[in-house]
Order: C-alpha cells, then sequence, then structure tokens
C-alpha cells in the first residue's frame, strides 16, 4: 500500500491551523503546528494582500512534500457583521487556486463532517472538538488548541478515506462523516489510490 502524503488546513484569518504526514522535507511523521497572522494596515483595497500571503507562504512550506491531497474545512456558516465571511471567502479562494495552479489535489470537507468525525456530533462546539482529538491522537502528536484540534481530525479523517487510518475506527459516525465527503481518486508514484 502507498503511503500517502496527506496536509490539512483549518484556514482562517488570524490562526490557520496546519497538520500533515509529513514535514516540508518529505521525512514522515505526524505534525501540527498553528499560522498567527496578524491583521495589516492594507492600503486601498479591502482585501489584506500581506496577510493572505503570511498564510500563503506557510501552506507552500506545508506542501513542499509534495502532498497527495489537502484537505481543507470548507467555509463555516457565519452570521456575523462586518467584512468576516467575506475576507475569509477571499483566503480560500486564493490558497486553493494557488493549491489547484501547483496542481495540488485538494477536497473539502464541511464543518458538520468534522466535528461528527471527532465527537459524534456535528454541532459539537471547538471545546468538545479540541478535547475528542487530544483524546484519540495526543499520544500521537500535540495539539495545541482549536485550530490544531480541526486540522488533525481533517487529517485523521482523510487518509482514513483512503485505508491509512491512524486509529482504528470503532464508531458508526465516524463512518458516517467519511460517506459524506466525496473523496478523489489520488494519483501516486505507485498508481492510483481509490477511496475505501
Amino acid at each position: 500500500m502507498t503511503e500517502l502524503r496527506m496536509v490539512a488546513l483549518d484556514l482562517s484569518l488570524a490562526a490557520t491551523g496546519v497538520a500533515a504526514t509529513h514535514d516540508h522535507h518529505g521525512r514522515g511523521g505526524l505534525l501540527a503546528r498553528t499560522v498567527h497572522t496578524a491583521r495589516t494596515a492594507h492600503g486601498h483595497t479591502d482585501m489584506d494582500h500581506d496577510r493572505i500571503n503570511a498564510v500563503l507562504r506557510d501552506v507552500a512550506a506545508a506542501v513542499k512534500c509534495r502532498p497527495h491531497l489537502v484537505v481543507v474545512e470548507w467555509l463555516p456558516q457565519f452570521d456575523g457583521k462586518g467584512a468576516t465571511t467575506l475576507r475569509l471567502a477571499e483566503l480560500h479562494g486564493v490558497v486553493k487556486h494557488w493549491l489547484h495552479a501547483q496542481r495540488i489535489r485538494y477536497v473539502d470537507v464541511h464543518p458538520p463532517e468534522v466535528k461528527t468525525w471527532a465527537t459524534g456530533k456535528g454541532n459539537a462546539n471547538k471545546t468538545q472538538v479540541l478535547e475528542a482529538v487530544v483524546s484519540t491522537y495526543g499520544r500521537l502528536l500535540h495539539v495545541d488548541g482549536h485550530d490544531q484540534a480541526d486540522a488533525v481530525a481533517l487529517l485523521t479523517l482523510g487518509l482514513a478515506a483512503y485505508g491509512q487510518q491512524v486509529v482504528p475506527l470503532h464508531n458508526p459516525h465516524q463512518r458516517r462523516a467519511l460517506g459524506n465527503v466525496t473523496w478523489p481518486t489520488l494519483a501516486t508514484e505507485s498508481g492510483p489510490v481509490v477511496p475505501v
């Protein structure tokens, strides 16, 4: 079986969670980190280009391992005021277009599937997701905060979709979350890998 290289992104304007199966040198091993980005003065446009560039630089570093797939948490539903929804959509669009231009395959996973995978409940809050991820995967890697927990949940969900689960699957809710995502066939050095 081909050992998949995978990166997971919980994109955020302030703290993007990144989890991966390999480091930027291609060495195997689970890792998670947070990319903190501060708001900048963005001059004559509403788009904060410096902030988006900071996230994009870290995404570029994460995908130096040439992942077979990048798993991205889809935009959450916001009822918020202001331009947060638009700014986050801009970030998602820029990152996903950049991945596409680099010929790096990505898949979107809706937040309820991430929560269901981690906790069994599609409406779990961030603290419940963090606690569940630390409980399940904390012996394998350090998970520091909600952003990393979401990224680790995305990564382990993606790996399980291709039969490379990090821990055994025991709960029907995990299979339900897997089935609610349209997983692509992956091109690898050893040939195509299909979801199980």
